[in-house]
């Protein structure tokens, strides 16, 4: 049995949406909402409800959130055996007040709660045995390059998540397989400005170049960019009106994982990472209840008539 492990965040989301304008150093009404959050448990989320076998490796507290969290990924198919369950520390938690349009106001992170690089050693044969390891750049910098000196013979899937965490492998894009990126990520790992098709394909040589095996560029409303030494393609996809934007790229990468799991070609691979995509644009959740292998394939096929 071939599985994926995701090595990366887990965290719990708590999201206040005001009624009226904020009204500074006072107590505002409005609705407060919690939900299941962090990369590496979105990717793994995704990846459960397509059916795959995926393994979580995060760090979570031993509290209230911590036990909701792993609740929920166990609910959702995600093997959380290899979760590393903290005393010391509380559980990720990402806070967000929100303004009365819906833009961020403030918001404050608890990144406390770390993974220990013997917690990784002491599950080191279980990670080798994956098919695919995917790691998020949530992880500290030291983490970051012990997994990849321990698991070089793995193939290694990257997400920098965001421009400035995206630092912390630029100097190690040509030690992954693939790499998936928006592009403002791209633009900070290769220093150069992504305007064009042309743009997109000297970034995508630049990945190449350094080792990197397969390089997918999420362009929002533009597609995707989607690249290896024999392949280069470029999807355009349908106009629509995006219901939530925060979960697609994760979606996105997740598919990319499955298809490369199951051995399909590259043309399938973007096309079907692509649907994922929309499927969770679709969604005002950040992982779709509606993302199934099935759903997927309706999707492709629609797409072909």
């Amino acid at each position: 049995m071939s599985y994926i492990t995701v090595i990366g965040a887990a965290n719990m989301d708590i999201i206040a949406t005001p009624f009226r304008p904020i009204i500074p150093r006072d107590s505002n009404p409005g609705r407060i909402a919690t939900s299941h959050g962090g990369v590496g448990r979105n990717i793994a989320e995704n990846l459960a409800r397509l059916g795959a076998d995926v393994k979580l490796v995060a760090a979570v507290g031993n509290d209230r959130f911590g036990k909701e969290l792993l609740d929920g990924c166990n609910t959702a198919g995600i093997d959380t055996s290899y979760c590393y369950l903290r005393e010391d520390a509380a559980t990720p938690t990402y806070l967000a007040v929100l303004d009365e349009q819906g833009d961020m106001y403030v918001a404050a992170v608890d990144v406390s709660c770390t993974l220990p690089i013997a917690h990784i050693q002491a599950h080191a044969d279980v990670i080798t045995g994956s098919s695919i390891v995917f790691m998020d750049t949530n992880l500290e910098q030291d983490m970051l390059e012990h997994l990849l000196d321990m698991f070089k013979h793995n193939d290694l899937y990257v997400d920098p998540i965001s421009v400035t965490k995206a630092q912390k492998i630029k100097h190690l894009v040509g030690r992954f397989h693939t790499i998936k990126m928006n592009r403002l990520e791209a633009e900070a790992l290769t220093d150069m400005t992504i305007n064009t098709d042309t743009d997109l394909h000297q970034a995508g040589s630049y990945f190449l170049e350094q080792g990197t095996q397969r390089v997918i560029i999420s362009l929002g409303a533009d597609g995707l960019y989607y690249r290896t030494n024999t392949q280069e393609i470029r999807l355009r996809p349908k106009p629509i009106i995006p219901k939530n934007a925060t979960g697609a790229g994760d979606a996105l990468m997740a598919g990319i994982a499955y298809c490369s799991l199951h051995g399909k070609s590259d043309a399938y691979t973007a096309n079907f990472a692509q649907a994922m995509a929309y499927i969770a644009l679709m969604s005002e959740q950040t992982v779709s209840p509606n993302i199934s292998l099935n759903e997927v394939i309706t999707l492709l096929e629609k797409d072909c008539d």
